[in-house]
């Protein structure tokens, strides 16, 4: 009995590497890496555009303004008596006054080619000729051209009123000879640009369907074992024989 029992941890113990062999034998799964790269490509286009200038000097009219400031004028005058305000403009031989004149009450208007003047008893009126008399009025625009160089005077006069004088485009006289700027040509170019960018990633897999066993290990454990367990038979039979 005691042979027996001793054959038979003779054939476990033989048969033990087997068993640490087939758990050793299992293998991890494989890991895939994948590597894709998207591009993208933006264009722009841009326009630029240039003209080129001539100048010549000839026969050509150009007007300059006169530019006569806007007034605020007011006076105080007793009751039946007129008050005086004596604007002077200077300019040239074929200048162009265009005044506009407004009036809270009835007033006015002398032109005058020089500063000395006498008026009525009242002082509403001058005394003597003028180049242009305007008699009360509220609304009047002037439209006169000066007749030679030098300074003329604008006299206003009435009871207690306020006058405003704007400015409705007065000129200096055209000029004949003057230098004109003119386009000669014009080029428009076009210029493009372009960007191109490129983004890689890499994404990692793992196949959890690849753990496995190894076939031909298996195999050539298969038939160790059976070796080994045909010994181990052969060897218990061999004892027996010695001792019956």
């Amino acid at each position: 009995m005691t042979s027996q029992r001793t054959a038979v941890l003779v054939a476990l113990i033989l048969l033990t590497p087997l068993t640490l062999t087939i758990t050793l034998s299992l293998t991890s799964g494989t890991s895939i890496a994948y590597t894709t790269s998207a591009q993208t490509t933006i264009t722009t286009t841009s326009a630029v555009l240039r003209t080129y200038f001539g100048s010549t000097e000839g026969m050509a009219i150009v007007q300059v303004p006169l530019e006569v400031p806007p007034r605020v004028i007011g006076f105080v005058a007793a009751k039946g008596k007129c008050s005086q305000f004596t604007l002077p403009v200077t300019v040239t031989s074929g200048s162009i006054l265009n005044l506009e004149m407004t009036s809270n009450t009835p007033a006015n208007l002398y032109l005058l080619p020089t500063y000395p003047f006498q008026t009525s008893p009242n002082g509403c009126s001058v005394v003597g000729g003028a180049t242009l008399t305007v008699s009360n009025f509220t609304e009047y625009t002037l439209h006169w051209t000066a007749p030679e160089n030098g300074t003329f005077y604008l006299l206003f006069t009435g009871p207690t009123t306020i006058i405003i004088l704007n400015d409705q485009g007065s000129t200096q006289p055209a000029e004949r000879n003057a230098t004109v700027s003119y386009a000669t040509s014009t080029e428009t170019n076009f210029n493009e640009y372009s960007s191109t960018g490129t983004t890689t990633y890499t994404t990692t897999t793992t196949d959890p369907t690849s753990l496995y066993l190894q076939s031909p290990t298996l195999y050539s454990l298969e038939i160790v074992a059976l070796l080994i367990a045909f010994l181990g038979i052969v060897l218990v039979g061999v004892l027996k024989r010695r001792r019956g």
